[in-house]
């Protein structure tokens, strides 16, 4: 589901891709369309509903690395991310 080039890799297809910057967690490209990654997006539920436990963003990160969840790059959650990724769904629920 991540192959998100079709083109050549010359800087003229760079015009026809819909991408800026990374891939929010939780999504992926699609034929250039940004949908919801169903993996990923199962941890972002999981994130979103201890936060509206009164979780912190810090003993979310805590919990996920406990449980062994892996971040998409394979490494251990942090707060920073655990933040950027509940602000991003609340400014996209507004």
């Amino acid at each position: 589901m991540r192959n998100f080039s079709k083109g050549s890799g010359k800087a003229g297809d760079r015009k026809q891709s819909k991408r800026c910057g990374h891939t929010p967690y939780g999504f992926a490209y699609l034929d250039g369309q940004l949908v919801t990654d169903p993996k990923e997006h199962l941890i972002v539920r999981k994130i979103l509903k201890l936060h509206q436990s009164g979780k912190s963003n810090q003993s979310i990160a805590n919990e996920l690395n406990n449980q062994e969840i892996p971040t998409r790059l394979k490494g251990k959650w942090q707060k920073s991310v655990i933040h950027s990724i509940i602000k991003r769904h609340k400014e996209n629920n507004k």
